[in-house]
């Protein structure tokens, strides 16, 4: 019978060959690159908790003093003539240890900072001045100052660029605050703990390859993350691959279990196979952020969709601001100087930080407003898109999928959809006539395939409380796992 049995048992399908050079590229791409997925996961697990330390607008204009309008006898005109003939993108009027200042963001260049009690061009802060700074902005003793210099850990990327060099200002609170203060503008610009700085070197830092040496040159830096990204692409793979034919060939040979291998490389096998949609799906979507637009069109505005939303020049616009309109303003920590389709617009912060508008009238008088009517953004977006009607214009909900938590928009944000091919949404800030983003169709997307599969910034996921970063810490914990019995692998084989 039993002979019988089996002559009558379906005979073994054909396995599957597996290529030596496949195998080969495999096992030495693992060896080369196979830790860093091991570091990506715990480094980027830290990040979820621990961000890398940013102070945001709203908190470096909290924090900034009071501007003293009494001494203010230059004109934002005359200001705006000091720079002789640079391209000025915005003029903003601060106060830096008891003196206002005007500062003038130069397109493709450093800030200038121009007195506003003489009108002359202003050299870079003295040791003593970012001092008295430090101390004004944190409210405690400063105890330690370092600089100026151009980089550091902290003030690498290349926003701070045009407020180079900066001083390192140490401040006794306990908590081990360090604040950078820029040279050139006089702001508090950048601010650490110690408990950021700490988490971040294992963190952020290693998350991003943030070493100083590399991301000062960001061309290179952008090179060698992609490289890297995609080497650690091609791993997971060929892994999968390989890992799913192995699969299909213990099933053809009709074996015990899912893996035809033991030991480590049992775990490997499956592991690999639970796993290997989730390190492509964090592998690519990692290299998609840095893709610049090649793929996903960029959502930031254009200069010269900024200049023409103004719909006038900025020697226009100071023209309608004297030093009798900023003199009736209330108390505030900043004043920015711009237009909204034509119309000449002052944007200032009081005490508490707080925005506010004021809009120049005919007469020469202020009007003051509270954000920005639909009507005005919509006249302003017409300008820079003349040909192209307007679809809808409406604020941005609370619960938009389209907001993302590690991405945030300001809550004052109008959405106005434009009429053409592309379906163009342009998104501005009612409560300061900035443009936030300006995306089509294919830009849009990058919500979700980037920022949602790489961070998983998904709706549903974000209003279920902390289950984002419960998500986060499992399908990190079972990629590290997966990835350490590689590690383990690859120590073996060099050994051999």
């Amino acid at each position: 019978m039993s002979a019988i049995a089996a002559n009558n048992r379906p005979p073994r399908q054909r396995v599957i060959a597996v290529p030596k050079p496949l195998s080969f590229v495999h096992r030495w791409l693992g060896i080369c690159v196979g830790f860093l997925f091991a570091l990506w996961f715990a480094s980027g697990t830290i990040l979820a908790f621990v961000p890398f330390p940013t102070l945001s607008d709203t908190q470096r204009i909290v924090g900034s003093e009071l501007i003293d309008f009494a001494k203010v006898r230059v004109s934002p005109g005359a200001a705006l003539a000091a720079a002789s003939g640079a391209s000025v993108e915005d003029v903003r009027l601060i106060g830096v240890a008891g003196k206002p200042r005007y500062l003038l963001s130069i397109r493709g260049g450093p800030v200038l900072s121009i007195s506003a009690r003489s009108g002359r061009r202003l050299g870079l802060l003295t040791p003593e001045g970012a001092r008295l700074q430090a101390a004004s902005f944190s409210g405690g003793s400063v105890v330690g100052l370092r600089g100026p210099f151009n980089y550091d850990q902290w003030t690498v990327h290349d926003q701070y660029d045009p407020y180079r060099p900066f001083y390192l200002a140490q401040v006794q609170d306990g908590r081990g605050t360090e604040t950078y203060v820029s040279a050139r503008s006089g702001q508090v610009l950048q601010r650490t703990e110690r408990f950021q700085r700490d988490w971040n070197q294992v963190g952020a830092v290693v998350h991003w390859v943030n070493v100083v040496g590399l991301r000062r040159h960001k061309t290179l830096w952008t090179c060698v993350m992609l490289t890297l990204g995609l080497a650690c692409a091609a791993l997971a793979l060929l892994g999968t691959g390989l890992g799913v034919v192995h699969l299909i060939n213990a099933r053809r040979m009709r074996r015990n279990g899912f893996s035809p291998f033991r030991g480590w490389l049992r775990w490997h096998h499956l592991g690999g196979i639970v796993t290997g949609v989730m390190l492509l799906t964090w592998v690519i979507s990692g290299c998609l952020m840095l893709d610049a637009g090649m793929i996903f069109p960029s959502s930031a505005p254009t200069v010269q969709a900024r200049d023409a939303i103004r719909g006038m020049a900025l020697q226009a616009v100071a023209a309608d601001f004297p030093l009798s309109v900023l003199q009736t303003l209330p108390p505030s920590r900043q004043v920015e100087i711009s237009a909204i389709a034509g119309n000449p617009l002052l944007i200032f912060w009081d005490a508490l930080g707080h925005s506010h508008l004021a809009i120049c009238s005919a007469r020469g008088g202020l009007s003051f407003v509270a954000h920005l009517p639909s009507a005005l953004l919509g006249a302003a977006v017409q300008r820079v898109w003349p040909k192209i009607p307007i679809k809808a214009i409406a604020p941005i909900g609370v619960n938009d999928p389209y907001r993302m938590v590690l991405h945030p928009l300001p809550r004052s944000t109008v959405r106005i959809r434009l009429a053409d091919a592309q379906r163009t949404w342009v998104e501005i800030d009612s409560a300061t006539g900035r443009i936030v983003s300006v995306a089509d169709f294919r830009g849009r997307a990058a919500r979700w395939w980037v920022y949602g599969l790489h961070d998983l910034d998904f709706p549903w996921i974000d209003r279920a409380g902390p289950l984002r970063l419960v998500l986060i810490v499992l399908a990190s914990a079972v990629g590290f796992a997966f990835t350490m019995t590689g590690v383990v692998l690859g120590v073996r084989r060099l050994r051999r």
